[in-house]
């Protein structure tokens, strides 16, 4: 299979938005602290409260409104005009806005919270504040991850109900076989927003559920969907989630604890008293962006590793390589994926095999199958 040009173009676009915006935030990052800009902020807002909390929150308030607003033309153009330009979107301006905003007061809300539990640890545990950053980090994770499905979700998409019977009796009976607990099967209104298909498996134990695209069901056989439903069984049975949380968990330590020494030899350079001023969160932030670099290649390595498995995971239950071939053919069309992406692109950007390996792994299982 082949990528096409229009697929090629819009890919290597995305790719290069991604360097942009990288490189664009460290450049954000470094401005406010050589220009002295954060130091002056913080001094500025030390004139309406002594109170270090309410320090911290204001200060964090105006810098997230300070990136918003430097940000939002590239966020723009590649969240809506490339949609656009390329046929992805369905959504009109308006809808695009709202839709924007409310991911921003997300953000916002999560940042400051997040924010606010970083400086108490700073300043009240300055030898140990590391340690206690990366639980804190941990044990969100885990609420993010279980709070999404009834909270975050419904903000953007309606929970509808799944009109094929069918369908819902036979993704039941996957999971049944399987020994796992599943609440519901409910389809999203993902057409109003977008051309690209999508469905995912959310939730923890008995709040667990399967959510399909109304876009999906009309694209995909019944056995194509079953073979995306299988492989988030998959993440399940190999127990993927708990797996990535510890990965991620112990990379964000590591990045912490080096975070930890730069920052203590660093900080007197910018004129920040310790590094428990709020002054000096573009430091922090700009040596986790760059540590967080560093460690890219390996994360997305081992989620790939972990793709490969539940890849694996469907074909053995499904049985059915060849509606695992076409699934991933229709997916890589209708949401122009590159199926062949160049090594490095793969390293440092992609969390799932690209789709050419994905379909390799499928044809070598079609034909070990075949000899029995």
């Amino acid at each position: 299979m082949q990528t096409s040009l229009e697929a090629k173009k819009y890919q290597r676009i995305k790719n290069s938005l991604f360097v942009i915006n990288l490189l664009f935030c460290a450049l954000i990052l470094l401005a406010l602290m050589v220009s002295g800009l954060s130091l002056w902020l913080k001094t500025s807002l030390c004139k309406f409260t002594s109170n270090s909390v309410l320090l911290n929150g204001l200060y964090i308030s105006a810098l997230s409104l300070i990136f918003y607003i430097l940000e939002f033309p590239l966020e723009f153009y590649e969240g809506y005009l490339l949609e656009r330009r390329f046929k992805l979107s369905n959504q009109a301006a308006a809808g695009y806005l709202k839709d924007n905003f409310k991911r921003a007061g997300i953000s916002f809300v999560i940042a400051s919270v997040a924010a606010q539990f970083l400086y108490l640890f700073l300043g009240k545990f300055t030898r140990i504040w590391w340690i206690l950053a990366s639980l804190g980090w941990f044990f969100l994770t885990v609420i993010l991850a279980k709070i999404t499905p009834s909270i975050f979700i419904p903000l953007f998409y309606k929970y509808l109900p799944l009109k094929d019977a069918e369908l819902r009796r036979k993704i039941m009976a996957l999971f049944s076989s399987a020994s796992a607990a599943l609440k519901d099967v409910h389809m999203i209104d993902f057409s109003c927003k977008t051309k690209k298909l999508n469905a995912a498996v959310v939730g923890f134990g008995s709040s667990r559920r399967v959510i399909l695209a109304d876009n999906l069901l009309q694209e995909l056989s019944h056995n194509e969907i079953l073979s995306i439903v299988a492989h988030e069984l998959g993440h399940y049975k190999n127990r993927d989630t708990i797996k990535i949380i510890l990965f991620s968990a112990s990379i964000t330590t590591i990045l912490f604890f080096v975070s930890d020494i730069i920052l203590k030899r660093s900080f007197m350079f910018f004129g920040y008293s310790g590094i428990s001023d709020i002054a000096g969160f573009p430091l922090f932030a700009l040596i986790m962006l760059i540590l967080g670099m560093f460690v890219l290649p390996l994360q997305n390595g081992f989620i790939r590793h972990l793709e490969t498995r539940a890849d694996f995971f469907s074909l053995s239950q499904t049985q059915s390589p060849d509606s695992f071939i076409s699934m991933m053919e229709k997916l890589s069309q209708k949401n122009l994926a590159d199926v062949h992406p160049g090594r490095f692109v793969e390293i440092m950007l992609y969390t799932h095999p690209p789709i050419a390996k994905r379909i390799k792994l499928a044809e070598e299982f079609k034909q070990k199958i075949s000899k029995f």
